[in-house]
Order: C-alpha cells, then structure tokens, then sequence
C-alpha cells in the first residue's frame, strides 16, 4: 500500500543505487523516513540472502523431499513471500515385499525397479523364515537387499521379522544389523494363547512380559517395534483386538513400542467399532498398513461369510474414514501397501501402479 512517501514508496533497488546525493536534500530527509528506509532495506538483503542460500545445489539435495519453502514468483509481493506456509511434507508409501519374492521378482533389484518405476518410496523388506531375507544370512543378504532400493531411490527404513524373544541373542544380533543398514523399525512376529495349557490371564501375563522384553531390545538396538493387529484366523493369535495390544504395551516407552496399524484387520475383526481401537492407539501408531478385502459366503457353510482379500477400492474398507481419523489425530506414519490377493502378474508394473495409485488418491 503506498505510503504517501516517493523515497519509501520506490523499488528498494531504486533506493539503494539511486539515492540522491544532493547533500542538501538529504539534509532534508526526517529521522522517521530514515528509520523506515533502513527497516524495508534490512528485511530485502535478509531475504534476498535466505533465498540464495535455499537456492543452492547443496540445500536442494539436502532437502530432497521439498519441505523448504519452494522460491518465490518475482510477482509476490514481500510480505506475501515471508508470510507463506512451507510445503507439506508428503506420506511416504512402502511395499511389503512379501508377495515378490523368487521366482515373481527374480532378486533385490527386480523387486526395487519394479518399485521405483511405480512411485513407491521404500521397501519393507522380510526377513524371516521364507523371506527375502533369511535372519542368518541377515548380515551378509540384508545390505545387499537394501543397496539395490538405494539404487534405485527407495528407502528401507521398516523391516518385518518373525521373532518375539526380545531376550534372544539372535534377536539383538537381526536387530543390530538392521540398524546398521539403517532400518528404524520392525515388525515382530505374532504373539498366541495358549488356549490349551493357559488360562486367558495367564497367556495375557506372558505375551505382556513378551513385549517389554521387545522394549528392552529396541532401547539396547535403536530399532523401534512395533506390533501388527493381525485379525484371527483361530482362537489363539493375539492382536486380533487392538484393545488388547493397547493394554499389552500401554505401559512401555511410546519411544520404542507401537503398532503398524492395519484398518482392514481392524475392520474384519470388529466391524463398525474399528474406530474406537484406532482412536486408543492413534499415538502409537508408528505405520500404517493398506490392503482390501470383502465378504463371500462360506465354503464350508453357506450361511456364514468368510474374509475374501481384493485389489484396493474392490472392497468395504472406510478408507476415506480411516484417512479422516488419521488426520485427527495427527497421525503422521509411513504407509506399507500389501498386495495379499490373487492379482495380475502379467503385467506387473500396471498392476503394482494402481494399487498405490489407489492409495495415493486417500491418502496423498
């Protein structure tokens, strides 16, 4: 907004190479317009300086996800520039590599340019029994696995695992490696009942003491844990429940101790109450995992509905409600994409592509 004032109201390039220098007339010049003079031409060199150096090489690969300010237009005015929000930083997707293993994705890099070429930020990799990574060949197989994704740009900071003795010397060493390549959290294996030999508080007791030892491994490994709520597929796995893992872990260090929360389970598992559980443990979720699924009638008795797994949107899972709670309740996670159903490996690319396509559409 003018001024009322020439000096002030010129461009600030005019003032500082075009000052009169007619000692008389700046003689003239008040203290006031002075002060102001100094104060526009401050804010113009701290900001012009703030831009240069945004505007380097090295800041641009320092910040390879864009979360600095982008450069201002020439056309916006100062205030406009200084006033403007930074970017949003955007979720990251990873594949559970699960379903691309040998003989679907010959080795590391089959499965890490097929990812990259499809949008994918990471890879989440197993290493487990059957895996992509067998846990005692960890040490040599487990950088190979994760320099193919750097090849290719993707990141490989979440693993899945098969183990639940935090006490396990084994454990710690997966662990330490894992830590070492970079990896930040992992997923356990699966806590059961007993339902034969325990009563229910006495499987409960077990599987709690189960998990603080986890706690104690991620504190000694830097590598965080956390449990996936898996719906039942018999009266004996544990997590089918959210409400359970909550009361499990409810005492351990958020620091160390979370959930890779997955709505489709949740959803099967307890229907229109799913969200409840989403809301107890919104602050420990430290992933969120994406599949579909919907019903079909029973092979085995044609008066119930068995769980039938589907390509993302073929199914009845709320996602757009789930995206809502999760924005809530500020959840900021990675995404990991399953891919657990009978899909098109003819054309996998295409395929891969539109299941995260899918799931960008929610949730980017």
């Amino acid at each position: 907004m003018p001024s009322g004032n020439p000096t002030l109201d010129a461009p600030v390039k005019d003032m500082c190479y075009n000052m009169p220098v007619d000692t008389k007339q700046e003689t003239q010049m008040n203290r006031r317009d002075f002060i102001r003079m100094g104060a526009v031409g401050g804010v113009a060199a701290a900001f012009q300086g703030c831009m240069t150096s945004i505007d380097t090489p090295q800041a641009r690969n320092a910040d390879p996800f864009g979360t600095l300010a982008a450069k201002p237009k020439p056309e916006d005015s100062l205030l406009e520039q200084l006033a403007a929000p930074a970017p949003k930083a955007k979720p990251e997707f990873h594949v559970f590599s699960k379903m691309f293993q040998p003989p679907l994705c010959k080795d590391y890099d089959a499965i890490a340019e097929l990812m990259a070429k499809a949008g994918f930020d990471g890879i989440e990799w197993t290493v487990r029994p059957k895996g992509h990574v067998l846990p005692e060949n960890a040490k040599t197989d487990l950088p190979k696995a994760v320099e193919a994704a750097r090849k290719q740009g993707l990141k490989s900071t979440m693993i899945v695992t098969g183990f639940t003795d935090g006490d396990a010397p084994e454990s710690e060493t997966l662990l330490k490696v894992a830590a070492d390549c970079g990896v930040k959290q992992y997923r356990p294996g699966y806590f059961f009942y007993d339902v034969k030999k325990e009563t229910f508080q006495q499987s409960f007791a077990r599987i709690k003491a189960g998990f603080a030892s986890l706690a104690k491994l991620s504190e000694r490994t830097g590598v965080k844990t956390v449990y996936q709520n898996h719906s039942s597929w018999g009266p004996s796995v544990f997590g089918g429940l959210v409400w359970d893992v909550w009361e499990a872990i409810r005492d351990l260090d958020p620091k160390w101790v979370g959930l890779e929360y997955d709505p489709m389970h949740a959803f099967f598992e307890t229907n229109l109450s799913w969200s409840h559980g989403l809301e107890l443990v919104a602050d420990r979720i430290g992933a969120v995992c994406l599949k579909d699924f919907h019903y079909q009638l029973s092979k085995k008795n044609p008066k119930d509905h068995a769980k039938f797994m589907c390509a993302a949107g073929e199914g009845i899972v709320p996602w757009k409600e789930v995206k809502r709670l999760l924005d809530m309740h500020k959840v900021k996670a990675p995404f990991a994409v399953h891919f657990e159903y009978k899909f098109d490996q003819k054309d996998l690319l295409k395929t891969v592509k539109g299941e995260l396509d899918f799931f960008k559409g929610i949730f980017a």
